[in-house]
């Protein structure tokens, strides 16, 4: 595809479905999908997943079979295959998949399979098996208990690593229960999407109203339970992020039987039990009145308490 026929193809994107949302692509020189640049976040988490794989596969890159869950504008696809992994993107509207369709045309991937589908119809028998699975920002656009049932069909279809780039929660007000098992967490509202090219939209849950946000101990023991032996959170590299956002690792190995301590091979790991933020002691009208006193005064309050308790 020469330059002029590329960006022809490009503007007919852009005018059929709207402008790229989230994914900056360079599919030529000085040709990219948004700016000419880095446009934001997107860049460096890529950055971030590709050395994770990179690191933790015990096979080089162009030997790997990934899919990419919910994959977008295929920006985490797009990479891994020009990289040489056979990859198949899988995304459920329509705009966002023919974008990814326009990059991997641009750049003729033959090694990319991109389908328009739900990630909740996930199966080995309709996919076959992966080396790396990539759920990235689609988590927490899953209602309870679909949420369960997701993550068991990724498991299912895992036969290494998982990535899971997505928001946590510290609230444990909700309890969410699957298959006998509580878990904690907050529902929220998903945006309107009455306009089927706007941003919300195009970045929102497919069709439920409501979705579920986990804390991070239910995460971990929701990924135990689907059947991964690892699981773990990435710190680097790093990327700064908001507090309740983070990139998670699940490892789908085989439990290992112990020689020399038997006894636990029958022994289920325990939950990770939820933590709750500490309880502020004091009363509303306290804090009001500890506010008017001068500095001076309150430090000397505290010492006193503090020798008190003692």
């Amino acid at each position: 595809m020469d330059r002029e026929e590329l960006q022809r193809r490009k503007a007919a994107v852009v005018e059929r479905y709207g402008p790229w949302t989230a994914h900056n692509i360079q599919l030529r020189d000085d040709i990219y999908t948004m700016v000419n640049g880095i446009e934001g976040g997107n860049e460096l988490r890529l950055r971030r997943i590709v050395q994770l794989i990179s690191d933790l596969s015990p096979q080089p890159l162009e030997r790997l079979r990934v899919v990419d869950l919910g994959c977008l504008e295929g920006l985490f696809a797009v990479e891994l295959a020009r990289r040489g992994a056979d990859v198949v993107g899988i995304e459920a509207r329509e705009p966002n998949i023919e974008k990814a369709r326009f990059a991997k045309a641009a750049l003729a991937l033959d090694n990319l399979e991109l389908v328009q589908g739900d990630v909740r119809g996930l199966s080995r028998e309709r996919y076959g098996g992966f080396d790396v699975v990539l759920a990235l920002g689609i988590l927490y656009h899953l209602d309870a208990p679909d949420v369960f049932g997701f993550l068991e069909r990724v498991a299912e279809v895992c036969d290494g690593l998982c990535v899971l780039d997505t928001h946590v929660t510290a609230s444990t007000a909700e309890r969410f229960s699957h298959d006998g098992r509580s878990y904690r967490g907050r529902s929220y509202a998903e945006p309107d999407t009455s306009d089927p090219l706007a941003q919300d939209t195009l970045w929102a849950a497919l069709d439920n109203p409501r979705s579920v946000i986990l804390t991070r101990h239910s995460l971990f023991n929701a990924l135990g339970h689907a059947g991964f032996t690892t699981a773990f959170e990435c710190k680097l590299p790093p990327v700064l992020e908001h507090p309740d956002w983070g990139t998670f690792v699940a490892v789908k190995g085989r439990p290992e039987p112990l020689a020399s301590a038997p006894l636990l091979n029958d022994e289920p790991w325990a939950d990770l039990p939820e933590t709750h933020p500490p309880r502020d002691r004091h009363s509303p009208l306290h804090r009001r009145l500890a506010a008017r006193l001068p500095q001076p005064v309150r430090g000397a309050l505290r010492t006193a308490l503090r020798g008190r308790r003692r």
